[in-house]
């Protein structure tokens, strides 16, 4: 294809001699979709069952397959120490640390994926990337503190990599593993995709990498389901494929998308580098003080469904204060009522204390903030949005339980002593 670059055309070559289809309108496009590298149609596509991509078994990295490679580079039969993550990282990470492999002969019989990492982005733009000032834009949110911690045991993860595969450090270097990590974390599938039925989930998956399939960037729902076919007798190659079928029609020159499921914000920035404007399926975790379970609280807490994490959250806090709870009324309904009151005040003072600690991000459209990437804020804006929103919603849900147990308070003749905040926000809710 004319529009594609060297890169992408020796990409392209490769794929078909190991046995790849590549629908006839399909071209690769460098740095232009919505996310980086994308997969464009120079044609318009109806919206039937259309075949775009198909991936042989047999090119599929999978951790038993990286295993070997590696114990054929290192001339070992012993088994490596590496995990599986660490194994599909290392194996990655040799490709481009050819130069300073003494024995080029072995590292090129070893390393057979050459062409699909070398279109891998050199450039993303998650959290383990984002300079120190922008970094510190999301102080106070749970993803930065997911980001330190990934990177720590990504550390400890390289040290223990670079000693077993024996390159010095400045070969096999920290910031090339931690790219490497980055692109297993945007692009790896679970292994339930080379069942018989392919599915996006299942317990027993480990992670694998599906060179051209996972070339399509994300849409949230598109319409795309996934096949496991056997090569025809035609094919030189006789291996089965993994394929994408997409299920909607494409305009000319249009990027062509896959989808990766529901995924929220802070798993998109932290494991892809892009995020989603309001974002459904956003998600704040929250952990009481002292506790261990961290509570899963998505947009529209409190909309009615029961066993939801709010509930659990607002319960757990009952029960912490229902242990130095007045137990000596012999009207259980008074203490019940009393005991709510009480959590409806607790609630909204935690939840008020994370509001305050989350970063005030200015929209990009409105003003850019010096020394941060256009897009580094856009994704924190989107990220931060969400979180404030989910609060919203959880305030709400407190306050509309504290305002049913003043009602029942009322009904019993308790007197009603809230603090002045309190007060107020209940004449406002009236």
């Amino acid at each position: 294809m004319d529009q594609e670059s060297p890169l992408f055309r020796t990409f392209r070559t490769w794929l078909v001699e190991q046995g790849a289809y590549i629908h006839p309108s399909i071209y690769f496009a460098s740095g232009s979709g919505s996310f980086g590298n994308a997969v464009y149609t120079k044609d318009a596509l109806d919206g039937g069952n259309t075949k775009l991509v198909s991936c042989p078994f047999s090119l599929i990295i999978t951790s038993k397959t990286a295993r070997e490679a590696l114990g054929r580079f290192v001339g070992s039969s012993e088994e490596s120490p590496l995990n599986d993550n660490e194994t599909l990282c290392t194996y990655l990470m040799l490709h481009i640390c050819l130069s300073g492999i003494k024995d080029r002969s072995l590292a090129t019989e070893s390393l057979v994926h050459g062409p699909y990492v070398a279109i891998l982005p050199r450039e993303i733009l998650t959290p383990i990337f984002f300079s120190e000032q922008e970094f510190e834009l999301l102080r106070g949110t749970n993803l930065y503190l997911s980001t330190l911690e990934r990177k720590e045991g990504w550390r400890h993860s390289w040290k223990r990599c670079q000693t077993w595969i024996n390159l010095p450090e400045d070969v096999f270097t920290l910031d090339l593993f931690m790219l490497a990590q980055t692109w297993i974390s945007s692009r790896a599938f679970p292994s339930s995709l080379m069942d018989d039925s392919p599915s996006l989930s299942s317990s027993n998956s480990v992670q694998i990498l599906v060179p051209l399939v996972d070339s399509l960037n994300h849409a949230r729902g598109a319409p795309v389901s996934w096949s496991v076919d056997d090569s025809g007798p035609q094919q030189k190659h006789k291996s089965k494929s993994l394929s994408i079928v997409s299920h909607y029609a494409a305009e000319k020159n249009k990027e062509l998308f896959n989808n990766y499921g529901a995924k929220p914000n802070d798993e998109l920035m932290l494991g892809y580098g892009f995020t989603l404007a309001n974002n459904p399926e956003d998600g704040l975790s929250l952990k009481l003080p002292g506790g261990e379970r961290r509570y899963r609280i998505s947009r529209k807490a409190g909309s009615g469904v029961r066993g939801s994490e709010e509930e659990a959250v607002w319960n757990e806090i009952g029960r912490r204060l229902q242990e130095g709870f007045a137990m000596d009324t012999d009207d259980l309904d008074v203490m019940m009522v009393e005991l709510e009151m009480e959590i409806g005040q607790v609630l909204p003072e935690m939840i008020s204390d994370l509001r305050s600690r989350l970063p005030t991000i200015v929209d990009p459209t409105m003003r850019q903030l010096e020394a941060v990437r256009p897009q580094v804020q856009s994704m924190i804006y989107h990220y931060a949005q969400g979180q404030y929103d989910i609060l919203d919603d959880l305030m709400a849900f407190a306050r509309r339980r504290l305002k049913v147990a003043m009602e029942k308070a009322e009904q019993l003749g308790i007197d009603i002593t809230l603090e002045s905040g309190e007060e107020e926000e209940e004449e406002e809710d009236r």
